[in-house]
């Protein structure tokens, strides 16, 4: 007699995801797909300019279909502007991380510059002033623009006069040196949008510290706190 066998119980369906799960995925899978396209938006901004970026060529540089680029950011400027705001927030931590430095306390007017420097010598103010040029005479535009350009200067001024008047500076003091400082670097790195001198500016910028603190003596600073002293 053949022994028969039970038959084997039926595979149970893999337990469903959880919504939160779903969720969270879906989530980060936004997210994802957002930092990609703004990405690609910086790539085209400066490869093309605001006038030649489509978002179906930003589509094509994120490896995504132009339908799901329309799904995140509706128009052009929409994704210009989210595009700019991200490097902003970027120039604000990168600020943030050189203010913070112990340096920054001992050689505030340096620091200052240096994180100047790294915003409007590089890709940030390229991109930004590619919109810039276009909202000077696109109300709507600028309009978008100007929060996110007056967030990260106000962001950045605050940072840096903490930092100033810790250092012994008056806040009177502060203001002149950072004002002063931001035109500065600001002017030479418009100049080098066509003129390429980078020798000379910093040569200019090393006189320039001189005179700051010859001008501006600041307060002697002992354990963080002015002792009345001028240095």
């Amino acid at each position: 007699m053949q022994e028969t066998r039970p038959a084997a119980p039926p595979t149970s369906p893999a337990p469903a995801e959880p919504r939160t799960t779903q969720r969270r995925t879906q989530a980060n899978r936004s997210r994802d797909a957002r930092e990609r396209l703004l990405a690609a938006t910086i790539e085209v901004l400066m490869r093309s300019g605001y006038s030649g970026l489509t978002t179906k060529e930003v589509a094509r540089c994120a490896g995504m279909s132009n339908g799901a680029l329309m799904h995140h950011y509706a128009t052009k400027a929409e994704l210009v502007v989210a595009a700019t705001a991200e490097v902003y927030e970027e120039s604000i931590r990168r600020g943030q991380r050189e203010a913070h430095s112990p340096q920054a306390i001992e050689r505030p007017i340096e620091g200052f510059i240096k994180d100047c420097w790294s915003v409007y010598f590089d890709w940030p103010f390229i991109a930004a002033i590619e919109v810039i040029m276009v909202a000077r005479t696109d109300a709507d535009l600028m309009s978008k623009i100007l929060p996110v350009m007056e967030r990260y200067r106000s962001s950045t001024n605050a940072l840096w006069l903490d930092v100033f008047q810790r250092a012994g500076f008056t806040r009177e003091q502060a203001l002149v040196a950072l004002n002063l400082s931001l035109n500065l670097v600001r002017g030479m790195a418009l100049n080098n949008l066509w003129q390429h001198d980078e020798a000379h500016y910093e040569q200019y910028i090393q006189d320039w510290v001189r005179i700051v603190y010859q001008q501006l003596p600041r307060r002697a600073v002992r354990r963080g706190k002015p002792s009345g002293r001028t240095a």
